[in-house]
């Protein structure tokens, strides 16, 4: 009996965690405006009235299924800039965070893969909701990372650091708004991935440390 009741009160967990992954899915390959609830019912095998009752609409799911990949994807990267300290533990702090969005945007599996889809495709044709996405998760990634651009230079001038933002986040941006991804045009046949992206991450990074050098401590 306890067994039972306990997989009774389960069971809405699990619902919702397929819908969360079937919309995921769905969204990522069609993006927010061409997706529609029936496609992804069929992806979850529920039906449409579950999808409402758990998230009420379409616009909530695509929120829902945004904050949950940013939670295990991207939100570990905010945390990068905490253990830059001094001037070897800031150029690792950028070779990290460098590398692991590299990784997120040339992505080829899921979840990486999704959250470089959506990223690419709210950049190019943003939906509705944009405005509020950034605001409520590409804004902390944001300024975690241009914290660590401000370790490295001379003032906080705005205008130099977001022309050292966009110059760095360009390279690696467009890995996910490629499609194919740009790994498969540029990575050499014979070489891994892993390895290419390696040394994607540190010729960006290069370029960062010919200019920039660490001059201060940001909490």
């Amino acid at each position: 009996m306890g067994r039972q009741t306990q997989a009774s009160q389960n069971k809405p967990a699990l619902t919702q965690d397929k819908i969360l992954l079937a919309a995921s899915k769905v969204f990522a390959e069609r993006g927010f405006k061409e997706a529609t609830t029936r496609m992804i019912c069929r992806e979850a095998g529920v039906n449409v009235a579950l999808v409402n009752y758990y998230f009420r609409s379409k616009a909530e799911l695509y929120k829902a299924v945004i904050a949950s990949l940013f939670e295990g994807v991207a939100k570990p990267l905010i945390l990068i800039a905490d253990g830059a300290r001094d001037a070897e533990t800031w150029k690792d702090a950028i070779r990290s965070w460098v590398r692991r969005f590299l990784g997120i945007c040339a992505a080829t599996q899921p979840p990486e893969h999704w959250v470089a889809r959506l990223m690419g495709m709210e950049e190019c044709l943003p939906s509705d909701m944009a405005e509020e996405i950034m605001r409520q998760f590409g804004l902390p990634l944001r300024k975690s990372f241009l914290r660590l651009l401000r370790m490295g230079l001379e003032s906080d001038d705005p205008v130099e650091l977001n022309l050292w933002y966009s110059r760095i986040t360009s390279q690696y941006v467009v890995y996910a708004i490629a499609k194919p991804c740009w790994t498969s045009r540029f990575c050499p046949p014979d070489l891994d991935v892993e390895v290419w992206l390696d040394r994607m991450a540190e010729h960006i990074c290069a370029d960062i440390f010919l200019r920039l050098s660490y001059r201060r401590f940001l909490p």
